[in-house]
């Protein structure tokens, strides 16, 4: 009650009003990342010195850089965060591509868990052969976090986006519940 014995309804309201505010500009925050994640393609003229896919989900992205490296896209193929149990048998199952360009040009790399774990990785790796332009191939709605925390780890290497449709498609949110929580996940990191 306020002094003169009437309710204090003016700053709940202005309270009530500010969270909804926030909250709006929050859900079309989300959206909009969402738009730009389902909008992404790659650029189909694209090369690179070599190319880096990072695990997630289904084998999409690595057989996508498995057909990088047999396009000449790039000479070689890191696939960073491969779980220490998954041998290049099991990759080539779950992904298929060539065995010719499987036993020349792809590296495995077991070290990272996390997209900061597959910068530090990818870092390591290029550096140590030498590459100054890498395409970088992951899912569309994971592809602006992966590009700002591997630009960060190493700033003096050019990164390509090859951003690929996974089974978490931010075209799908109002349909597939997967895709609605997946991409809501990603847009929670990136905040």
């Amino acid at each position: 009650m306020s002094k003169n014995g009437r309710p204090r309804r003016g700053k709940s309201r202005l309270g009530t009003m500010v969270v909804v505010f926030v909250l709006g500009l929050l859900g079309i925050d989300f959206l909009l990342f969402a738009q730009r994640a389902a909008n992404m393609k790659p650029d189909t003229g694209v090369k690179g010195d070599a190319i880096v896919a990072l695990t997630g989900g289904s084998g999409i992205r690595i057989a996508e850089g498995v057909k990088l490296v047999s396009e000449g896209r790039g000479g070689h193929l890191l696939i960073s965060g491969v779980h220490p149990d998954v041998t290049m048998e099991d990759l080539i199952s779950l992904a298929g591509g060539d065995p010719e360009v499987w036993a020349c040009c792809v590296t495995i790399g077991h070290a990272a868990e996390t997209t900061l774990g597959n910068a530090e990785e990818t870092a390591a790796w290029a550096y140590e052969n030498g590459y100054d332009d890498l395409i970088l191939v992951t899912s569309d709605y994971h592809m602006a976090r992966s590009m700002l925390v591997l630009q960060d780890a190493m700033p003096d290497i050019t990164l390509e986006p090859w951003p690929v449709r996974t089974v978490i498609d931010p075209s799908r949110l109002l349909t597939d519940y997967k895709s609605l929580k997946g991409v809501f996940l990603e847009w929670a990191k990136w905040r």
